[in-house]
């Protein structure tokens, strides 16, 4: 998120990236901006931004300097508030039903695995996604949000499981850990969003949904096993390949 604001101010500001002090936590200096979830702050966050330095631009330009003095001098506020909402969606008056999103982001999510039927272990060897989430204003840190979010698909998938009176602690909830990532291909297409931020929406939490589906496929095709039941744990594989035996 840091990062992502950062980029956005000094990018239309004209300014050097080390010239941009983002203050955080601070309801004397910011206002409230919402929770970082719901794949939400580059689209409302970072919107929100740009509304607020798109006016600090052209009060800028208006008073023929970009300091604090010469806007000042100017007459011209030195701060600015930016605010973004979702634009209201109609609804269908017989099921209440609308539009849920706004802005999509899409992707194709491929998994290939390899499964020991004699154990029932599944080894995921590569995660490709290709993902078009508009511009990307950030190429290194989409990157990692991606290989993050197939991660953690990949544990949701395999090894997370929690039984309500036995899981305990985060051992036994078996999350995984960085030497079971698997090679990573990304391949991004950039269609700018009319409503997003410099044409960007949101990213985060695609990826994770997406790769549970993908392995389970990998594993059908595979070995003609249907998990139904996450996780697909080794014994959820033998018992399945045991039914296609009889």
């Amino acid at each position: 998120r840091s990062a992502m604001l950062t980029h956005i101010a000094a990018y239309v500001l004209g300014i050097p990236q080390n010239k941009i002090i983002l203050e955080t936590r601070d309801t004397k200096k910011t206002i409230a901006m919402g929770p970082a979830a719901g794949s939400r702050m580059t689209y409302m966050g970072g919107g929100s931004l740009l509304l607020a330095v798109n006016q600090l631009k052209k009060a800028m330009d208006e008073a023929g300097g970009r300091t604090h003095a010469a806007l000042k001098k100017a007459g011209k506020p030195t701060r600015f508030i930016g605010e973004k909402k979702n634009k209201e969606g109609k609804t269908d008056p017989a099921t209440g039903q609308g539009a849920n999103n706004e802005s999509i982001v899409h992707n194709i999510q491929m998994a290939e695995v390899e499964v020991n039927t004699e154990t029932g272990d599944v080894k995921v060897l590569k995660m490709t996604t290709a993902v078009d989430a508009g511009v990307i204003i950030n190429p290194q840190a989409a990157e990692g949000q991606l290989e993050g979010g197939m991660d953690q698909g990949i544990g949701f998938a395999l090894r997370e499981e929690y039984i309500h009176g036995k899981t305990s602690d985060w051992k036994n909830f078996k999350f995984p850990t960085i030497e079971m990532m698997p090679e990573t291909e990304i391949i991004f297409r950039e269609t700018p969003r009319p409503t997003g931020t410099l044409g960007a929406t949101g990213i985060g939490e695609m990826t994770m949904i997406s790769t549970a589906p993908s392995i389970t496929n990998a594993i059908y095709n595979a070995c003609g096993v249907r998990i139904h039941d996450l996780p697909a744990t080794p014994d959820k594989v033998k018992r399945g390949l045991a039914e296609l035996k009889k």
